[in-house]
């Protein structure tokens, strides 16, 4: 039961951030895509292989998502920050 959750509060931050545009300005290039690909490739490695290891891995790269998807400006972090620190790796 505990998987499932930690998956559904992974595929929800993928969503919510990962279809949050930001807007690129001169100044501010915004591209979040190798971030958001190792935040998928470690939910896919966690989900595959459920260990403290990759759970702690899923939350480093989903802590690294969202820093440079916050950094583009105009995107509320906070909440999947609270999210993300909220995972308890601790079972696995």
């Amino acid at each position: 039961m505990k998987k499932n959750n930690l998956l559904l509060t992974g595929l929800v931050l993928a969503i919510t951030i990962g279809f949050s545009s930001c807007e690129a300005t001169e100044e501010v290039v915004c591209n979040t895509d190798a971030a958001y690909d190792a935040y998928l490739s470690s939910v896919s490695k966690f989900s595959n292989n459920p260990t403290k290891s990759n759970c702690n891995n899923m939350k480093s790269k989903a802590r690294d998502f969202i820093s440079k998807a916050g950094a583009c400006g105009g995107i509320d972090t906070s909440a999947a920050q609270r999210s993300i620190n909220s995972i308890d790796c601790s079972d696995f």
